[in-house]
């Protein structure tokens, strides 16, 4: 069993490829190595460098690896596997030249004007579940890589229910989970639950807290979730309502053999933000023999 732990750009707030509020990209790996991480996923594509001989001189320079590469994409329009497939190829060259098997997949919440809006009629629903599975098979016999489908607030897959109806309508084989406990958790479901349950269906997992008083506030008045995470909803992994000793002592009964990615979900936040909290985090884990 080995447990390793990795952190991605999402815990220093680098949601896109460029952003003026953002961390530059080499503080974000010199302060991954200082807080003690032994990996990092890609983040947006075009954030650290597209180069992959710069990109791997990078990681190593620091004495890192590539855990994953994350791709958030309109997964209910008509045309969504062809737009995504151009997106894929540079990326799968680059995870196969990395020797990192595994591609996040996220729908993207942007194309949803409203909350009632991401609400999947079922041929959008079959679509979806078609581009996904899809996705899966390509990136699988064309490149050897595994898919895993995250769920996420404001998507058309955000709620227990809705992830549970992928798990039954896409392929085992080609389609996996990246669990994200803070994400479910702002759902009003029951994360720990859930992993237990499921827990055969996911391979990979991001470490994520939610702050029990911030979010009964948020969900009382209504407020749209990205100004709930600018609000902090998202916190350190000892200071929500999960417990994460819980969730390590699953896994090392599982003898899990797999990633551990810690992230926060805080864009934007001020540069000096996310050094402290990432080394408080990976102190955590530290704690409970991770």
């Amino acid at each position: 069993m080995t447990i390793k732990i990795g952190t991605a750009p999402d815990a220093w707030g680098v949601w896109y490829a460029q952003d003026p509020r953002q961390t530059p990209w080499e503080r974000y790996l010199d302060e991954v190595a200082e807080a003690g991480y032994a990996y990092t996923e890609l983040g947006p594509w075009g954030y650290l460098p597209t180069d992959r001989a710069h990109l791997a001189d990078a990681l190593a320079s620091r004495g890192l690896g590539l855990c994953g590469a994350a791709v958030v994409h309109p997964l209910t329009g008509v045309d969504a596997f062809e737009t995504l497939g151009a997106r894929l190829t540079p990326l799968c060259e680059t995870l196969v030249a990395t020797d990192t098997p595994w591609l996040l997949l996220m729908d993207d919440s942007d194309a949803y004007a409203t909350p009632r809006a991401r609400i999947a009629a079922p041929d959008t629903w079959k679509h979806m579940m078609g581009v996904i599975a899809e996705a899966g098979r390509m990136i699988a016999q064309d490149h050897g890589l595994r898919l895993l489908f995250h769920p996420h607030v404001g998507t058309a897959v955000e709620t227990e229910t809705e992830i549970l109806r992928l798990l039954d309508d896409t392929p085992a084989e080609f389609v996996e989970l990246c669990f994200d406990f803070g994400h479910h958790a702002y759902t009003g479901a029951d994360a720990l639950a859930f992993m237990r349950a499921h827990a055969d269906r996911i391979p990979y997992y991001h470490f994520k807290n939610l702050d029990g008083v911030i979010h009964a506030r948020a969900m009382e008045n209504g407020t749209p979730f990205m100004e709930v995470f600018q609000n902090g909803v998202m916190c350190e992994l000892d200071k929500g309502i999960m417990d994460f000793a819980e969730v390590v002592a699953f896994l090392k009964a599982r003898n899990f053999d797999g990633f551990a990615v810690v992230e926060q979900d805080m864009y934007p936040c001020p540069p000096e933000k996310p050094l402290p909290i990432a080394r408080h985090n990976r102190d955590v884990l530290r704690r409970l023999a991770l």
